[in-house]
């Protein structure tokens, strides 16, 4: 198990004496990853996260508030290169810089559309907007995290092949899943990712 901390964008690598030790000395609430409960919230930096899925060896989370509050999702209801991509990789930069590069997972975004067709494929992501499908999956757990705020999904409604490449599905502040269109600047990103369980973040 490797443990970081970064000083000045410097990943340094600590064993789990030096862990504990920094710990005792600035007496700081962290804790393994793994033994935050699904449904909990942790923090690394000032980002706060909501545990969605504890799995082996990784740990599935989203934010517990948007990342950009306003903004369009793209030029049409792809996700693949779209402005909410763009984003997210931002943000994927910005919490791999302090996590270490090999604590942030790929995972792959399946974008298969509400209706079923299947044009745009799957990317792999080190940070995404949830699917429909994960949505609906962990639904429950953020029920209990819901934003008083619109946030985009990466679901498109369908494809041109069924002449439609306007509307993506999206989260209403009732938790209930809508469509919009791309264009609509009013939504928010709402990033998901997959780290190692093994790294310690705050409680």
């Amino acid at each position: 198990m490797k443990n970081y901390i970064s000083i000045n964008n410097q990943k340094i690598e600590l064993t789990d004496e030096q862990v504990e030790k920094l710990k005792g000395s600035f007496n700081l609430p962290t804790a393994k990853l793994a033994d935050i409960p699904d449904g909990e919230t942790f923090k690394i930096g000032d980002y706060e996260f909501v545990v969605l899925e504890q799995s082996g060896d990784t740990t599935a989370v989203i934010l517990k508030a948007l990342y950009v509050k306003e903004q369009r999702f793209g030029t049409n209801n792809n996700y693949d290169g779209s402005k909410a991509d763009n984003t997210c990789n931002k943000f994927a930069d910005e919490l791999e810089a302090l996590v270490g590069k090999d604590n942030l997972c790929l995972h792959t975004l399946d974008l298969t559309a509400d209706d079923g067709l299947k044009d745009y494929g799957a990317v792999k992501r080190k940070a995404s907007l949830l699917t429909a499908v994960k949505y609906r999956r962990f639904v429950q757990i953020l029920d209990k995290h819901k934003l008083n705020a619109w946030w985009w999904l990466a679901t498109p409604f369908s494809t041109a092949a069924h002449s439609s490449t306007g509307s993506v599905k999206c989260v209403a502040p009732s938790g209930c899943i809508i469509g919009n269109n791309y264009g609509d600047g009013i939504y928010g990103v709402r990033p998901f990712c997959i780290l190692k369980s093994t790294i310690f973040v705050s409680k």
